[in-house]
């Protein structure tokens, strides 16, 4: 394999702090494995930040033979020199260096317009919690912990490269909607200008409707077909959205069939890292479909005009029960329900409500079985329903933000999901103008409340039901 040019600068400063420490474990995967993968950049520079001679060495041949482009830089002030004027990639940054120490690095990298945008991986035997916050509130994007693991630092690099490109991506694309949102909002304020232009039309003609009404009934006809051009547009625009998402997962779903037929067929004539290779492509389309499955769902909850009835929530947990039976055997999880009462409302929102929040108990359980506990109170003018769980809890300062759209807590290899399902569940609980929150013990439990309104006081909250028929 042709290793790419390494860019050379070294800064031959004092190593005392960290003379002799080699700090590189390898682990089972070897180099050779490493140096045939074909999905690194080859054109990605990476600039190593360390003031032991000996790590930069060993760290930048690894990254060579990985077919990485590598720059090297032993203090602070020749690595901001080298960022601005190579502009890498991505920076391998330690934190405890003479002179200048990595988060005096990564400030000025970030206030630097030509080098705020870089990724930053900070390398430190720390293990300070603060000290992690601190970097990550500077402008970083990861640590890695030494001993360093060769394979996890490429992993990680790669890792952030990906998402360094998919921002670019992003970047681009929100760029391209903006200009669409103006020339659709041009396009608007010339229709506006139309309509003004036809009601002012419309009263000239009222005043002369005796001597000028063939020019009336052919100006109504203009709106009338104005209404309609919007109202079918609006109608595209709808079908479009869907159809963009639907059809999305069309090729996943082959991508996935062949990704099977790939290994069944091919098993006895691939190697472990193929093997290894396919797996990653299954599972990365399985998470990509479930991704778009949870987004058709998100788009659709709390807005379509819908028929309200009266719910009794027991049954509805009942057919929850029962379709999740085959989860709650796998996690030996029992299902308490103390009292749930009758709503007015839509079967097909409560019941993914409720699922919702078991599954999610279900999923982030502790080290005992899982125990999930389903109440109510009666308050004066609504239902305090809760949900209560006995697994890993969550910290006080996440409490809102588990609700926001996209938002984890944990790693997808722990904990898989997407992180819609409790932002639907809160789209869903606020429909009926109620409140959703989580109190939680971390290690302990965590319990979902929930509110939802009395059928005698639907009126109060008619703001929320103005597209929804109540029978």
């Amino acid at each position: 394999m042709n290793r790419t040019q390494t860019i050379s600068v070294f800064n031959h400063s004092d190593d005392r702090h960290h003379q002799g420490k080699r700090y590189f474990q390898s682990e089972t995967t070897t180099d050779t494995n490493i140096e045939k993968s074909d999905d690194t950049i080859r054109a990605d520079v990476v600039l190593i930040v360390d003031d032991t001679l000996t790590n930069l060495e060993i760290l930048s041949d690894y990254l060579q033979s990985g077919g990485f482009t590598v720059s090297i830089a032993s203090d602070g002030i020749t690595a901001l020199s080298q960022a601005e004027c190579i502009e890498p990639n991505i920076i391998l940054l330690d934190i405890l260096m003479p002179g200048m120490n990595g988060f005096e690095v990564c400030q000025k990298l970030k206030a630097n317009p030509k080098t705020k945008d870089i990724p930053v991986v900070f390398m430190t035997g720390l293990t300070d919690i603060e000290d992690k916050i601190k970097g990550f509130e500077l402008g970083g994007v990861d640590y890695v912990t030494k001993p360093i693991y060769k394979e996890e630092v490429v992993a990680r690099i790669k890792t952030h490269l990906t998402l360094q490109r998919m921002r670019s991506h992003l970047q681009i694309q929100n760029q391209q909607l903006n200009q669409e949102i103006q020339i659709r909002q041009q396009t608007e304020a010339k229709l506006r200008r139309s309509q003004q232009i036809l009601n002012n039309l419309n009263q000239e003609l009222e005043q002369r409707v005796a001597e000028r009404t063939a020019e009336l009934v052919q100006a109504k006809k203009q709106v009338e077909n104005i209404n309609t051009e919007l109202l079918n547009s609006n109608q595209e625009l709808e079908r479009f959205a869907y159809i963009v998402s639907h059809d999305l997962q069309t090729p996943l779903r082959s991508l996935r069939m062949f990704t099977q037929l790939l290994a069944q067929e091919y098993q006895e004539h691939l190697d472990a890292q193929a093997d290894e290779y396919i797996s990653y492509i299954a599972d990365s389309a399985a998470r990509m479909q479930t991704l778009i499955q949870d987004l058709l769902t998100y788009s659709r909850a709390g807005k379509n005009e819908q028929t309200w009835i009266s719910v009794d929530l027991n049954e509805t947990l009942k057919q929850i029960i029962v379709d999740l039976q085959a989860n709650i055997t796998e996690n030996n999880a029992e299902i308490i329900v103390k009292n749930l009462p009758t709503v007015i409302a839509n079967p097909v929102e409560m019941s993914q409500l409720l699922q919702n929040l078991i599954t999610n108990g279900l999923k982030f359980r502790g080290k005992a079985n899982p125990i999930i506990e389903i109440d109510t109170i009666s308050q004066p003018q609504q239902w305090l329903i809760s949900v209560k769980d006995n697994g890993i809890g969550i910290e006080k300062q996440y409490s809102r933000k588990v609700f926001q759209v996209f938002q984890r807590l944990h790693p997808q290899n722990k904990y898989p999901g997407t992180g819609i399902g409790l932002n639907i569940c809160q789209k869903i609980v606020e429909r009926y103008g109620g409140k959703i929150w989580v109190e939680s013990v971390i290690g302990e439990s965590s319990t979902f409340y929930f509110t939802l309104p009395k059928k005698e006081y639907l009126h109060q909250n008619q703001k929320y039901i103005q597209s929804c028929r109540v029978s």
